[in-house]
């Protein structure tokens, strides 16, 4: 399909939805006035980069909302977004539904939620917006949270599901809109006050099953545990991992099919330090180490893959980091930071990059810096503007002539 017939089916395939979302806009627009809250937000950003060759990037978009309460105790969210993207040189819009909640609280401590819902824990698995059902329960000084959802339906770059080739083949092809098709569940429990301290204590399970009707087949089962640990009134330090259990079902031209398993796991630590000083500044380290390929070992794959980093942005795929972040509030309203990250292989074939020496064998993949600065001059208005580079000769793995890869990024939002 050319690029004219792939606008086409951008158009089509998002335009449904957002009649639908117009539509219920309408519709709920006539419940009682005093009820009902909405809003405006408009958002722009603009990155400009070179990796392998420099690009310019920009997306618009508007995002109108609407909340109202249904009764004592329910609640209506909803919020959808029209954009235009300019990236590979040309312009395509993209409509698409945010966030829709309906929330019920049949009882105290106790909610109900279905819809596309936030995943609000932080993980290494999943995170972002997912179609389904789900419960919070807040009980003996602790939180119960689960839920069962559906990716097929999101949009893909938002997603970012890409779990084995053909979901990267989709999420490369224009002519794509979903997501990979797949269903997660999960069931998170959080501890505060573990022992009477100020400890805290986090556990996940979560599963996901392939329903995409590929030749290959893949399914993952996750365990995640992580702990926060004050170690002084200033400084707080959290340690976590996750252990993978993979099954896949691949295609063999002997045997017809060839079912396999194996284990992954990723580990993270995290030290945050509030420095006693009058610009409210903080210093931050830690690290992320995330299994690659070993004998007949795959690597780590989360649900989704957040990319990591600033300037260079590995997908977490047999790579391994240790960051330092310097955040400082310059003045109300106004605040800076700084990041230097260096980057690790942890196997040699999961990162890919055009400027990689096929014959290194180091895992020593390079640096990078990079500053950014926020202002908040309004509550609705936040303007943010940032960019660093990343030094290829820093590590052992790029070629000798790599070039430099730099990323400037400008951003603002109103809110209306």
């Amino acid at each position: 399909m050319n690029n004219k017939a792939a606008g086409k089916f951008a158009n089509a395939a998002g335009g449904s939805t957002f009649s639908l979302l117009l539509c219920g806009l309408l519709f709920f627009a006539a419940l009682p006035v005093f009820a009902q809250d909405f809003g405006l937000v408009v958002r722009q950003n603009a990155v400009i980069g070179d990796d392998d060759g420099s690009y310019v990037e920009y997306t618009g978009t508007v995002l109108p909302w609407f909340a109202a309460p249904l009764g004592d105790n329910a609640d209506l969210y909803l919020s959808g977004g029209l954009s235009a993207e300019y990236v590979d040189e040309e312009w395509r819009p993209l409509p698409e539904i945010n966030r829709f909640e309906l929330s019920y609280d049949p009882r105290p401590g106790l909610r109900i939620e279905a819809g596309r819902l936030p995943f609000r824990e932080t993980s290494a698995v999943m995170a972002g917006l997912f179609d389904g059902l789900s419960f919070r329960l807040n009980a003996g000084g602790g939180r119960l949270t689960g839920g069962v959802f559906y990716t097929g339906l999101l949009y893909k770059k938002a997603a970012h599901i890409i779990m084995i080739p053909e979901d990267r083949a989709a999420y490369n092809d224009r002519d794509e809109y979903f997501a990979s098709r797949r269903l997660a569940a999960n069931i998170h429990w959080e501890k505060t006050g573990i022992f009477n301290t100020r400890n805290t204590l986090s556990l996940l399970a979560a599963v996901q099953f392939d329903l995409n009707g590929d030749d290959t087949v893949f399914h993952s089962q996750y365990l995640e545990a992580k702990a926060g640990i004050p170690l002084g009134g200033r400084v707080n330090a959290e340690l976590g991992g996750v252990l993978e259990l993979v099954e896949t079902d691949e295609p063999d031209d002997a045997a017809g099919s060839s079912k396999s398993s194996y284990t992954a796991f990723a580990l993270s630590t995290h030290i945050t330090w509030l420095l006693p000083t009058a610009l409210e500044d903080r210093l931050s380290a830690g690290g992320r180490f995330f299994s690659g390929r070993r004998n007949d070992q795959g690597p780590f794959i989360p649900l989704t893959l957040q990319t990591r980093g600033r300037v260079l942005r590995p997908e977490p795929l047999g790579i391994a980091l240790l960051e330092t972040v310097y955040t400082a509030g310059l003045s109300s309203g106004l605040s800076a930071d700084l990041c230097g990250t260096y980057y690790f292989r942890t196997d040699r074939e999961t990162f890919q990059h055009p400027g990689i020496d096929s014959l290194s064998r180091s895992p020593l993949l390079g640096g990078e810096v990079y500053g950014g600065l926020t202002w908040m001059p309004f509550s609705e208005v936040l303007l943010s503007a940032g960019g660093g580079v990343f030094l290829p000769r820093t590590g052992n793995v790029f070629t000798s002539d790599a070039a430099l890869i730099y990323r400037v990024e400008l951003g603002l939002s109103i809110s209306f």
